[in-house]
């Protein structure tokens, strides 16, 4: 049996790739264990600048989580079955790298998580989206709780109360997509993105991920303090005297 999931180093890229093209990509519990250890082997990886997560064939980057996964559950084993899902997402919004998903197809449920939760998201021109939980007698839940500040409080209620598809080009007019390419395009894009990525010193793209975080879970008052924090640790670390004397010459 082939590999449910598949992970290929390519120079500072480690390509992330769903490999069920017989169930949409879908993902199991297995597979987001299997996942997630290995972002977590990855944190201390300097020579990996980018994830890249997609999906094997033409039709569906993921269908989002197995619903294997949810069948004889209790309110016990179906909290721990989200805190699995959480801790993935939470690891993709924090690792180091920069997470891009290169969305082929459809992106439904947990696989829109994972989206929201990345740093670039690029979609083929044909790629639609679906929060269906509604319809499985479920909340939406986790990186969901991000997605009105990605499409707009009307387009997500709609999204979430009512389970339906979305095309790329109507969920797009609110910015969701970085690029919206072709699918034989897509890995090209995303080699391009990461080679934007590379061009950033790796301690300043922590820093910057780090905020991030922190604009998204404090106050303006905290958010704004410790940018300024981060700003003062940034010359501590040489990195803004040397960059400025590549650009500019200034020594």
């Amino acid at each position: 049996m082939s590999e449910q999931v598949l992970f290929q180093t390519e120079g500072s890229i480690e390509w992330i790739t769903f490999n069920r093209p017989e169930k949409a990509n879908c993902i199991s519990r297995e597979i987001l264990r299997k996942v997630t250890r290995h972002l977590e082997g990855l944190k201390e990886n300097k020579e990996i600048r980018t994830v890249v997560f997609t999906g094997s064939g033409s039709k569906s980057f993921s269908a989002g989580m197995d619903t294997n996964a949810f069948q004889g559950l209790n309110a016990q084993t179906a909290y721990e079955v989200i805190s699995e899902l959480k801790e993935f997402c939470e690891i993709t919004r924090k690792i180091p790298q920069v997470v891009i998903v290169a969305i082929n197809g459809y992106c439904i449920g947990g696989a829109m998580e994972l989206a929201m939760a990345a740093d670039i998201r690029l979609a083929s021109d044909d790629a639609v989206f679906i929060m269906p939980e509604v319809k499985l007698g479920l909340p939406s839940v986790l990186d969901s709780v991000l997605l009105q500040q990605h499409v707009g409080l009307s387009l997500a209620k709609e999204m979430l109360l009512l389970g339906e598809p979305v095309g790329v080009d109507r969920i797009n007019q609110f910015g969701l997509i970085n690029e919206v390419v072709p699918k034989e395009k897509l890995k090209e894009t995303a080699k391009a993105y990461a080679a934007k990525v590379n061009e950033v010193d790796p301690f300043t793209m922590q820093q910057q991920k780090d905020l991030f975080e922190t604009w998204q879970n404090t106050s303006l008052d905290v958010a704004i303090q410790d940018s300024m924090n981060q700003f003062s640790i940034a010359f501590s670390s040489g990195v803004p005297q040397k960059m400025m004397e590549n650009v500019i010459g200034v020594k």
